[in-house]
């Protein structure tokens, strides 16, 4: 296999185990965290913190144990799976731009400081940029969104939503001048840099090697691909193609990580962790 290039987190590692059916075995979680170079007590510590966090809970002690998501870490994983399949869906030109901003205004007092800077927090993770203060817009209606990463409680008593067809942002022509204004494109190519490297270093690789790949070898290297995607779609907003001067670029790269985990998941088509639709 060739250098790694990108650095898997010990919690990726971890996700990336978990079964169809919500189980991950520990020998199989601390033998690809040594393929990726990740050390047991490190692997160790994030398990750790995801129980504490109450994502998952963990069946017998050392290899021979299991680990088994909760419901809530299994919610956070069907999250971050319905992200990558919007932004495969979107590139296939599943989710056409209705013309519409979709504007999120917020307000709490001092005294409930911790949820306005949550609201905060998500809009800005959901890829909403801040116009004004309190004032956020998004090309994509994020209210569903808010409602499972905060609470309908919270989105109900504290923000203010609407939509329109004529946003007017000063110096901006159009929607596509906003768009490189709020959202510069040059900034969304660049987080993908790395899962470009990544899928070039699998390109390059001896097609006849690759039959001899162990199962372990096969998630450390599809994990990596997935740390590549996840890390860039940490930064990109996905906005919609009516908005980016094709031919957009990460949708390129997208395009080219679904053709290496086909080839990934026919050396090992039982593995859980391919993700492309």
């Amino acid at each position: 296999m060739s250098a790694q290039r990108i650095a898997v987190s010990a919690r990726t590692i971890v996700d990336g185990c978990f079964d169809a059916a919500g189980t991950a075995e520990l020998e199989t979680v601390y033998d690809v965290g040594l393929a990726l170079g990740v050390p047991e007590q490190t692997v160790r510590l994030a398990i750790r913190r995801m129980q504490a966090a109450g994502e998952l809970r963990q069946i017998g002690r050392g290899r021979s144990g299991r680990l088994e998501r909760t419901a809530s870490g299994a919610a956070n994983a069907r999250r971050d799976e319905e992200l990558v399949s919007f932004a495969f869906a979107q590139d296939a030109g599943d989710f056409p731009w209705d013309g519409r901003w979709r504007l999120a205004a917020f307000s709490a007092p001092e005294s409930e400081r911790r949820e306005r800077d949550a609201i905060r927090t998500c809009l800005t993770a959901l890829g909403a940029v801040s116009i004004a203060a309190g004032l956020y817009v998004s090309p994509h209606d994020l209210v569903d969104d808010l409602n499972a990463a905060l609470s309908v409680d919270v989105v109900a008593r504290r923000v203010t939503t609407a939509s329109t067809t004529d946003l007017v942002i000063p110096g901006c022509a159009g929607p596509m001048d906003i768009a490189e204004r709020l959202w510069p494109a040059a900034t969304t190519r660049s987080a993908y840099t790395p899962l470009v490297a990544e899928l070039d270093a699998f390109d390059s690789t001896d097609r006849e090697t690759l039959s001899e790949w162990s199962e372990v070898e096969v998630l450390a290297w599809s994990l990596r691909l997935s740390e590549g995607l996840d890390r860039a779609l940490r930064v990109d907003p996905l906005l919609p193609g009516e908005l980016r001067a094709g031919p957009w670029e990460p949708a390129a790269v997208r395009s080219r990580l679904v053709a290496a985990w086909t080839a990934l998941e026919r050396l090992a088509p039982t593995l859980p962790v391919f993700r492309a639709p």
